[in-house]
């Protein structure tokens, strides 16, 4: 994908991350990313945080979302988060915690590597992270 990538994330780790993984990408703080919104300025992608985007207006957030490429990094469950963040062929999320390869798909993403389909036909690009074993009650198996 050609064009302006931001991303904007609460987290200053999160954002180094980010800035190491796509060094064209705009990495801005979440004030920042309201200041550029609010006078008209909008990238041709984004990654933002979950609650972030959740904080915004309802209507910059619909037409974020209407972006060519919006990628949601959120620690929520999918299941939680409103059907209208996390569907269409423009939306991705990236579930925390990630792995180095959910970050790799992630940016290949954003750059336009076409998306699976979901089994329904809908075009719906969420990036979930590798299936990892856990005991009951929710830790990690170690090995």
């Amino acid at each position: 994908m050609a064009g302006m990538i931001w991303v904007s994330d609460r987290e200053a780790g999160i954002r180094l991350l980010w800035r190491e993984l796509l060094p064209d990408a705009e990495v801005i703080a979440p004030d920042e990313l309201e200041s550029r919104l609010s006078i008209g300025q909008r990238p041709n992608a984004l990654i933002i945080d979950g609650t972030q985007l959740l904080s915004l207006a309802p209507p910059i957030r619909a037409e974020l979302l209407s972006l060519p490429r919006v990628l949601v990094c959120t620690g929520q469950l999918l299941v939680s988060m409103p059907m209208d963040l996390i569907s269409g062929p423009g939306v991705a999320v990236l579930a925390k915690p990630f792995c180095v390869e959910d970050l790799e798909a992630a940016a290949e993403w954003i750059h336009g590597v076409p998306t699976a389909v979901h089994p329904d036909g809908v075009p719906f690009g969420v990036l979930v992270q590798r299936r990892r074993l856990r005991r009951p009650g929710g830790r990690l198996l170690t090995r």
